[in-house]
């Protein structure tokens, strides 16, 4: 058992509370499995070490806090990088043109589906934050992928019993793959868009000029 795991045994809900926070408040949560935490955290509570609804409110309150503190890092530090008429600022105005603008476009699959998703949830926070998605819009489409998070890996703990770390992996390798699908489909719906609205502009310039 990984030592950062054991800690939930020693210490209990508050331990994994701090590990979920962790794991999207910043770049720490590369090195943070809060998932096979939470689903380790189950597997105990399963056999009376702990309480099922304790590790429910300690998965899901650590993470909606690290998810809004890694959002107002994001927007804060960004608008402030934004302030500057240097390389960086630059840079987070082509950002704003491209990404920024497509993940405030797609709410869903850059909040929602991204929070279920094992190392896109570590910096999904950070992105919306940057990309200035509204913080209302973040929680309302967050929300969801958080409770959806915290019920997937209690759900593995509690039916996969021994094998929770080997199933954790193969439902977090479903999901990237998932994700990567989805966003792959999505990038293809808005180039097709662009190059359609390309060529409808460039119809109505001939016909004008005729």
């Amino acid at each position: 058992m990984p030592d950062i795991l054991s800690l939930v045994a020693d210490h209990g809900p508050w331990m994994l509370a701090l590990l979920a926070f962790l794991e999207t408040v910043f770049v720490t949560g590369v090195f943070v499995p809060s998932g096979l935490a939470t689903t380790f955290a189950t597997l105990l509570a399963s056999q009376g070490a702990m309480s099922l609804s304790a590790v429910a409110v300690a998965a899901a309150a650590g993470g909606f806090a690290g998810d809004v503190t890694g959002y107002w890092i994001g927007r804060r530090g960004g608008e402030a990088m934004r302030a500057g008429d240097g390389m960086v600022a630059q840079a987070l105005a082509r950002y704003d043109a491209t990404t920024g603008r497509y993940l405030s476009g797609h709410p869903f699959f850059s909040v929602t589906l991204a929070r279920l998703v094992a190392f896109v949830r570590t910096v999904m926070p950070l992105a919306s934050g940057i990309a200035r998605v509204p913080f209302v819009v973040f929680v309302v489409f967050e929300l969801p992928g958080l409770l959806g998070w915290v019920a997937l890996y209690m759900a593995i703990g509690l039916v996969a019993g021994e094998s929770w770390q080997a199933a954790g992996s193969v439902v977090g390798g479903g999901w990237l793959a998932l994700f990567t699908v989805a966003g792959a489909v999505l990038l293809w719906r808005a180039r097709r868009r662009r190059l359609d609205a390309a060529r409808a502009g460039g119809t109505r310039t001939a016909e004008a000029e005729e």
